[in-house]
């Protein structure tokens, strides 16, 4: 057979088995099965048992008994058995266990313990002829034991999900206990592979096995986790091209994989524990997920699923001792992983009714008994008999599993505590920054880009989110390390500014970030690190463990980026007015200058004379009458190197914000310029307008006044205007956000476009009102919101409709220095608000957040 007809032959068998897999997967899922079945059933279809026994000679050529042919659909099999460990590892959720851990621990050893004594006792007891070598027995019946005591969790979460009982407690406990049984599964499988590839059992080679897989575990949960979520990291912001992450979660499986055949395990181990680690990985957006997901489901499963089932040969089942055989496999294999999880579940605390629909949920194989058969098959562990009959009995109990699963799940009541937590995992499902998936802080060294790192950080401790700081290096790392005795000033404030003004932007979202994780109680995913972080100061007893637990957990939520060259120092407060009242004058303004500015303002002006027209050079002359030299080219090639430094910064980040983040928060000094737009300048960096432009998610552009100016970390008291839109809202949300971070004061103001008695024709004036139905109705859902996030937040209605009004009397007489401002842009040539965004922007006495969603 020459080369282009085997080719021929191979891409004909992948046709088939695509297209049948795929087909008879739809009709599984309509009837409510798992689409892996119908994938297994095309492979039995196309096999001996159907497909060869109606049409032989076409079967044979389609499927030739060929070595070389066969290794080719083996070499796409074997990659499917690869990612679909990866996709499994990627679905397992350790952060589940933990919280469920009692009653998960009880309930998988004990649907593990029972059916591997089940399988070992019956794998001891099986005829020779059912065994590929009889002299290892040892192997094979440890193999079978392994088999029997796993469940699928693909086949548990599907239906799990299918009647909305995933966020239930029974969903959890039924889902982590099935993690824990396919995690403990495939580090024994393993170990029992390493066995099998030698054929005996060799005390040196089990030592060096066992160990080295249990180092490999440990150094996969400590050192490896956080290498594999840098490197992606690294490969996300580093690559341009398509698909990089996908090309390097691929790499860390293939390298796992390799690692574990070195030691003498399966690489089964290797693409399973890759998937776990890169599943914790915070760059792992849904929408990677999906990719790699649309890869294997699409060609690898099927491929995989009907190799499985073209091995299987049902006319052993024309045997009655075979058939007796199946049934008793079945039997034992379903009463021994039953009794065990009941058992397992009442133990760890659970009623009847819930160790009942655990111990039914459990009983499915599904795909992952498929896969330990057919690695059993391949290791030369099963016999063809041995390997159809676990098919049978995975497929059997599969597809049993799911309607006495939906009988069992309903029957279990709801009770006060898991509906009210419920509700709050519904209703964040829909808020704003609880689907945020990382954060960018883009920020210069001044007091805005200082101000707006403090909020990042504050607000990637509190979420969990991955926030990256974007900001220049800052002048020490270029200039040197500054004089130590600088730092020992005696004036206290004079060293504190110093210090504010010093501070890089990392550090300080460091420091927000350590002080808003504790106070974290309630947020998603989060509650346990806490917990986690208690547990482990207690067990130290040491005063500073704590810190140090804190700090680890910051850094590994604040990540660090760097423009370039620090830009220019600017002053603190460069935007809006500084002085606290409008109405008080100015003592600097009125007061007289010094002596020496006098001096200097009365110094005679010297024109320039003689050579230096010719030149083309200016000379200023001093108090002194001295004539200084200056070019106007060289004011021209320093603003040129500054608009080509503003330049780079600009494209860094842009490049940045590609990198797929979901929220921006900006803080720079660079004032408006004007242009011939008809729209008045926003007081707002001038970096802001392409940055919403390039950017299609919210951005937060902060402005730092008075203390917050100085000391980012200046206490807050946070005012808010609400009015029921959408982007109002996330504005409320990144304020209660701010409050239970900082332990802050919050204050939701609504304006009503209804007039209060006696408002008619009159100046506007602050006047309370009672909140309508609607009015209502918005405040409930934001108290709600709070009361979700354990902050209290204090609410004020106000008559007259004049929103600016309202908010600069607010802001004045509840002495707020805060304002989280939600907006929606008006695109053009300027940046536009609207004219109450732009007076409250031009007439601020507080530090704003400008929420742009």
């Amino acid at each position: 057979m020459h080369a282009g007809h085997g080719t021929a032959i191979f891409f004909t068998q992948l046709l088939l088995l695509v297209l049948v897999g795929r087909l008879l997967g739809e009709v599984m899922q309509r009837l409510r099965q798992p689409a892996v079945m119908g994938q297994l059933l095309a492979g039995v279809l196309l096999g001996p048992s159907v497909f060869g026994a109606l049409l032989p000679a076409w079967q044979h050529a389609v499927f030739p008994d060929n070595e070389a042919q066969k290794k080719m659909l083996d070499a796409v099999s074997e990659l499917g058995v690869l990612l679909l460990l990866l996709s499994t590892g990627l679905e397992t959720d350790l952060g589940l266990v933990r919280r469920m851990k009692r009653m998960a621990i009880f309930a998988s050893a004990g649907g593990m313990i029972i059916p591997f004594a089940c399988g070992f006792a019956l794998g001891w007891h099986l005829p020779d002829n059912l065994l590929p070598h009889p002299e290892a027995r040892l192997v094979t019946s440890l193999f079978i034991g392994t088999a029997l005591s796993i469940s699928s969790v693909k086949v548990v979460a599907m239906v799990i999900r299918e009647v909305d009982y995933l966020r239930r407690n029974i969903g959890q406990i039924i889902l982590a206990a099935a993690i824990l049984d396919d995690t403990t599964g495939w580090i024994i499988i393993a170990a029992i592979a390493g066995l099998g590839a030698s054929g005996t059992i060799d005390i040196g080679h089990l030592s060096f096995s066992l160990g080295g897989t249990l180092l490999f575990i440990v150094l996969c949960f400590t050192v490896g986790k956080r290498a594999v979520a840098v490197a992606i990291r690294w490969t996300n912001d580093r690559f341009t091209s398509e698909m990089p992450v996908l090309s390097a979660i691929l790499v860390i499986t293939f390298v796992l994989a390799l690692a574990t055949d070195k030691l003498g395990v399966h690489t089964a181990l290797g693409a399973f524990m890759a998937g776990v680690m890169i599943g914790q990985s915070p760059i792992l957006t849904e929408q990677i997920e999906a990719q790699l997901r649309g890869l294997i489901v699409a060609l690898f499963a099927p491929v995989f699923f009907g190799v499985a089932g073209l091995s299987v040969d049902l006319t052993i089942l024309f045997d009655w001792r075979m058939l007796g055989l199946v049934a008793g496999l079945i039997l034992i294999a379903s009463i021994g992983k039953f009794t065990g999880c009941f058992l397992g579940g009442r133990l760890g605390g659970m009623s009847s009714a819930e160790a009942l629909a655990l111990a039914t949920g459990m009983n499915a194989r599904g795909s992952t008994e498929i896969i330990v058969a057919s690695i059993g098959l391949s290791l030369g562990v099963l016999s063809k008999d041995l390997f159809t009959m676990v098919v049978i009995m995975a497929l059997i109990t599969t597809l049993v599993m799911p309607p006495v699963l939906r009988r069992a799940l309903v029957r279990i009541p709801l009770s006060a505590e898991e509906k009210a937590r419920l509700e709050k995992e519904a209703a964040e499902e829909k808020d704003f920054l609880p689907n945020v998936e990382r954060i960018l802080a883009a920020v210069d060294g001044s007091a805005n880009g200082r101000f707006a790192a403090w909020i990042a950080g504050l607000t990637a401790g509190v979420r969990g989110t991955l926030t990256t700081v974007l900001a220049p290096a800052p002048d020490d790392a270029e200039e040197g390390t500054p004089d130590r005795s600088e730092k020992k000033r005696a004036d206290a404030d004079d060293a504190a500014d110093e210090e504010g003004a010093g501070r890089h932007a990392y550090d300080i979202a460091l420091s927000a970030a350590m002080l808003a994780i504790p106070r974290a109680p309630g947020t998603p995913g989060v509650d346990d690190k806490a917990k986690d972080r208690k547990d482990a100061a207690k067990e130290e007893k040491h005063p500073d463990d704590t810190a140090k637990v804190l700090r680890r957990e910051a850094e590994r939520l604040v990540l660090r980026e760097r423009t370039g060259k620090a830009p220019q120092k600017t002053p603190e407060l460069p935007h809006g007015p500084v002085d606290d009242d409008a109405g008080e004058p100015d003592s600097r303004a009125t007061s007289s200058p010094p002596d020496d500015a006098r001096q200097h303002e009365t110094a005679p002006k010297h024109e320039p004379v003689g050579e230096a027209h010719d030149d083309k050079r200016v000379s200023n002359a001093t108090e002194d009458g001295e004539f200084v030299a200056s070019d106007p080219s060289d004011a021209a090639r320093e603003q040129e190197a500054k608009q080509a430094d503003t330049s780079h910064e600009a494209t860094r980040i842009s490049d940045e914000i590609g990198k797929g983040y979901g929220f921006v928060i900006a803080g720079f000094d660079a004032p408006g310029e004007e242009s011939d737009s008809d729209v008045p300048p926003l007081p707002l960096p001038t970096g802001v307008l392409p940055l919403t432009k390039a950017f299609d998610g919210a951005i937060a552009i902060v402005l730092a006044h008075g203390d917050h100016a100085r000391t980012p970390d200046a206490p807050l008291d946070i005012l808010v205007p609400v009015s029921g839109t959408d982007y109002s809202r996330h504005a409320a949300e990144l304020a209660i956000t701010l409050a239970r971070a900082t332990n802050a004061p919050v204050t939701a103001l609504h304006v009503s476009a209804r007039m209060a008695p006696g408002m008619m024709h009159k100046r506007w004036r602050p006047r309370s009102l009672r909140p309508d139905a609607a009015e209502a109705a918005m405040l409930e859902n934001l108290q709600a919101l709070a009361e979700r996030n354990g902050v209290t937040l204090r609410t004020r209605l106000l008559a007259g409709g004049k929103v600016d009004e309202a908010v600069l009397h607010q802001i004045h007489h509840g002495k707020h220095n805060l304002l989280v401002l939600g907006v929606q842009p008006r695109f053009g040539d300027r940046l536009n608000f609207g004219a109450i965004s732009h007076r409250l922007l031009e007439e601020r006495r507080c530090s704003v957040i400008v929420l742009s969603a």
